[in-house]
This record gives structure tokens, sequence and C-alpha cells, in this order.
């Protein structure tokens, strides 16, 4: 029926809600296509074990004409799905993507055998879970689901992280250039990304290195920092942050709100946030207290750094909807422009990614905040409407507190991902007090 549907529509025709549409039908039918595909990968391998068939991974690079790597990972999934029969069923609806599913796989490989059938045994609840969050989001609910059953906060996996990290330089024989592939546990990963953006930082205002891509900048800016000529120090100490809510510090346990992250929004263990905060530099924020000068009115154009700490507090992300650049990558964009009159205030700032940004100048979008809420309406030109959102990190509170998802502004049928309004008032519980933990870039 849908297939049909598409088959017959006239592309050029299409208004902008019915190619909506048109997308949300393709996705149902990916969803059902990529649910027979694993079930055919399933029969293979049965057929493969009664000796009647080659192994899956040859039956699918043959005819899929697909890489190694990707013919492993439709190999994973089909077993996965084949585990988890309602997230199996969810996607042959469309109500979850194939990056769900594989991040389904690349979790429970990870797990032993009985830590991994305690999680499938959760596939209802997986599933849910899934179909109301963004992939990114999903990733990671998703680890604390496997922490809850594997009785860890993130120690083990961060030594193991820790004890898995390589870094590797070879010479392309044809060019002479050198390339370097490193693999970083977080920590480690954090500290060098900070360190090469703070150095960036620096030489984006130096006339030799004008017009240079970002990607060069920061090929320049790992030479200087590991040759000891990096000239980064008159912006100050780069600093390496986390974000924990302050109860889970105190108490050092988990609850249903907690928070324990590193800027980047990857997942930080809380003994490792702890032993951290014993010499760090711990900034807090309450962002219904007086403690930071979060309103400065017209008195400077940029953002405060006491600003940005509360931003982050609430936006893992861009905080167009639906977009998953992650905070550290965003520029900070006044919703009434500066130009024009408008404060330096939180009401009035929000988090955008580079595209998006350019989006909200040169493109005419229009974006309404409610202060309140920080519900974000986006308004695209010749009043098309875009989407409806709320910060990430308030959504998934809310989200944990058993809210419904929120209505769907868009397309018919396709559900964004967003966890239901933020409370009528930026007072509430569902907004704890938090810290931000900053750390020198060199262990102590």
């Amino acid at each position: 029926m849908r297939l049909q549907r598409l088959e017959t529509t006239d592309i050029a025709a299409m208004s902008p809600s019915d190619a909506a549409a048109a997308l949300r039908d393709l996705e149902v039918v990916r969803g059902r296509t990529e649910q027979l595909r694993a079930a055919v990968t399933r029969r293979i391998a049965t057929l493969h074990e009664e000796g009647r068939a080659a192994p899956p991974i040859d039956v699918l690079g043959r005819q899929s004409h697909e890489s190694r790597r990707s013919v492993e990972r439709a190999e994973r999934r089909a077993d996965t799905l084949g585990n988890v029969p309602a997230l199996d069923a969810a996607l042959g609806a469309g109500r979850v993507s194939v990056d769900h599913a594989d991040t389904v796989a690349s979790v429970t490989a990870r797990l032993d055998d009985e830590h991994r059938a305690a999680l499938f045994a959760r596939g209802s609840d997986i599933t849910a879970l899934a179909a109301t969050t963004t992939p990114e989001q999903f990733r990671r609910r998703l680890g604390r689901m496997v922490d809850d059953i594997t009785h860890d906060d993130g120690l083990d996996r961060a030594a193991r992280q820790v004890a898995d990290a390589t870094a590797l330089m070879k010479v392309d024989d044809d060019t002479g250039m050198h390339r370097l592939v490193a693999t970083l546990a977080p920590e480690q990963g954090n500290r060098i990304r900070r360190a090469l953006d703070h150095e960036v930082a620096t030489l984006t205002t130096l006339d030799e290195f004008a017009g240079l891509r970002r990607d060069q900048l920061f090929a320049h800016a790992l030479e200087r920092l590991v040759c000891g000529t990096g000239a980064a120090a008159g912006l100050g100490p780069p600093e390496v942050s986390i974000l924990i809510d302050h109860r889970t510090l105190a108490d050092g346990v988990r609850h249903d709100h907690s928070v324990c992250e590193y800027s980047d929004g990857t997942t930080v263990s809380i003994e490792t946030a702890r032993r951290h905060a014993c010499d760090a530099h711990i900034i807090p924020i309450v962002l219904d207290g007086s403690s930071q000068p979060l309103d400065i009115g017209r008195g400077k154009r940029l953002a405060t750094k006491a600003q940005r700490l509360a931003l982050r507090a609430m936006y893992r992300t861009c905080a167009i909807d639906g977009c998953d650049r992650h905070y550290d990558l965003c520029h900070i964009h006044h919703l009434h422009e500066w130009e024009h009159g408008g404060s330096t205030d939180l009401a009035n700032l929000i988090p955008l990614c580079s595209f998006h940004h350019h989006r909200a100048h040169e493109g005419r979008w229009r974006l309404q905040l409610d202060p309140s809420t920080r519900e974000l309406t986006v308004t695209l030109p010749e009043e098309i409407p875009h989407s409806i959102g709320h910060p990430d990190l308030l959504a998934e509170r809310d989200c944990q507190r058993g809210a419904a998802p929120p209505e769907d502004h868009t397309a018919p049928d396709r559900p964004l991902g967003n966890a239901p309004p933020a409370p009528s008032s930026l007072r509430s519980p569902l907004m704890p007090a938090a810290a931000h933990i900053t750390l020198p870039l060199r262990s102590t």
C-alpha cells in the first residue's frame, strides 16, 4: 500500500506536507524491508548450522555487494532482532529505526551471556524507549539500563576503555602524508579535544592561519601542542567539564534523574566524577537561584561563561528538534538579535549548530522560545512549520518521570523522539541544582 502510493506519487508536484508524508512512508517501507532481511539472514544462519548453506556473512556479501563491515553489522542486527521480537515488530512498523536496532546489537555484543539474556528479557522496555527517543538519546539511556543490569556504575567500563585506547601513525607511501589514527577513552578524548579546541580558537585570530578550514586548523593545532609551540595560553587555561547534578555528587548513587557526563554528552562514572571533584574547580549551577549572573541585559554582547554552563545544564545538543550536534560544537544564538536591541539574557539565548545558526540568520527561519518552558517553535519562510522541541536534558528527565510522549508537530505518523514539555516554571525539581567540574588538562 505505502510502496504503491510512493511509486504513483508525482514528486515534482509535492507540497512540504506531501514530502514529509512520503518520507514517513519510506521509513515504514525501509523498516519492513530491514525486518524481512533480518529474518532471511537468520534463516541462512539456520541452514548453515544444518550444513545446507554457506555462512550468512558470505551469502550477504555476495548478494548485497556491501562491505564486510556492513555485512557483519547486518548479521548482528538480525540476531538481535530475533532475540527481541518487540523491537523487530517495531522496526517493521517503522516505529524505530535501523540505528536503534544496531545500537542494541552493539551494546549486547559486549555483554556476557547472562547479562545479554537479562537485557533481551527487557525487550518491551527497550522497544518503548527506542520508539520515543532519537538514536543518540537511546544509546545513552540503554547504557544506563545495562549499568543497572550489570550493577556497574561505569567504573569497570571506564577501566576497559583506558586499557583499550590505541594510537597509531601511518605514512602513505604514495603521497608521503602521515595519518594519525587514535581510539581514546572518554576522559582522554575530552582532554585532548578541549586542548585542540582551545588552540584552534587561538589560531583563528592569527593572520597566518586565515582562510583555513577547521580540519586544517586542527592539524596545525595538534602539531603545535605536541611540539610545545602552542599559543593558546593567552585565552586562559583550557578546561574539561563534567556536568553532574548535586544530589548524585553528594550521595554517590544514581537516582531517577541523575546526570553525570562530559560536556559532549559521554557518560562518566559517578566515582570518576567524584574523584575529579576532589581536586578540580567545581562551578555550581542553580538555574532558579541568584548565585550566577545569568541575565546581563545589554551589558555584553557575548554569552558569559556562567550562561554557557547554565545552557549546558539544559541542552546536550543543538536546540533545533532532531539535531544531534553536541553542545560543544554550537554557537550561542540571540533569538532577538543583539544588533536589533536583543539582550544577553538566558531567556534570549539558545545553542545552535553552525548549520542551523546560518539558517536562523540568512535562511529567515523564525525561532520563538517560551522562556518559562524553553519550548522552541521553529517556522520556515512562508509560515511553513518546522518543529516544536524542548531541551533534551529536560526532556529526558520528564520521560523518566513517566510522562507521555509529545504530540508530533511536523509530519503525519512521524514520532519526533522528544519528551513532553518542560514544567511551567524553571523553578522545578525537574531541573535540580547541578555542578560543572572543570578539570586541568593534565591528570592528577
